[in-house]
């Protein structure tokens, strides 16, 4: 699907939810406007010069218990966050190139310590322009008190933006949480929607939301992912 065509079925569903919805006539009216773009909410990755291709390489860390639904979280997170940005960047026909986690999962199993290491020497491995290092303090599924009866994601992470290219200056550093559902809403726990099901929905809204730290955005979106 186009870009074009994913925007206009996107829009579609909103429209379609909110008819359903009662939706009252400005919120429809917000809903027909022209697109516009957000600016990234902490730094643009991408050049200013349409033909200079950025390079970035995504760092995950989780201070997580092992749990069975928090297992690979770290590195589902970063697959999802590097597809995220790979497509805001195409939306916006910037040249962001993001090095595959993959890539980076085997840099980090062949230097178990790692995480001693400076970040601006990880990305001139990879001959990178930026690192991303987002540690993952706490993730939660269900809502607090509710027995794991209603569905209510939270994380709570922080992250770490390194300028290879000058890496003297103090790196970008950025305590984020996100709840999903946003509003005041848990979703039941049923069949329908089995644990595993919820926590890749949870983590692809986190991974949406961290993109838009680094990437310019429709406003649109807020409304669609809320």
């Amino acid at each position: 699907m186009t870009v074009h065509g994913r925007r206009f079925f996107l829009s579609g569903l909103v429209l379609g939810a909110a008819a359903c919805a009662g939706c009252d006539l400005a919120t429809l009216t917000y809903f027909l406007m022209p697109e516009n773009d957000a600016p990234a909410e902490c730094r643009r990755l991408a050049s200013s010069d349409s033909k200079k291709e950025v390079k970035v390489v995504i760092l995950t860390y989780a201070h997580l218990e092992t749990r069975a639904e928090f297992i690979g979280a770290d590195r589902a997170l970063s697959e999802l966050l590097a597809r995220n940005l790979r497509e805001l960047s195409e939306q916006n026909r910037e040249k962001l190139t993001i090095v595959s986690p993959r890539k980076v999962e085997g840099y980090k199993n062949n230097h178990p310590d790692w995480k001693e290491s400076d970040l601006a020497q990880v990305g001139r491995h990879f001959n990178a322009d930026y690192v991303i290092y987002l540690e993952i303090e706490s993730l939660n599924m269900y809502q607090r008190g509710s027995s794991e009866s209603l569905y209510r994601g939270e994380a709570n992470l922080s992250y770490t933006l390194v300028d290879v290219n000058h890496p003297d200056e103090s790196p970008e550093q950025r305590p984020v949480s996100y709840v999903y559902p946003s509003d005041a809403r848990a979703m039941d726990v049923c069949p329908e929607l089995p644990p595993m099901q919820f926590r890749q929905t949870f983590l692809n809204y986190v991974a949406r939301r961290l993109s838009w730290c680094f990437a310019s955005h429709p406003r649109k979106e807020r409304y669609m992912l809320d």
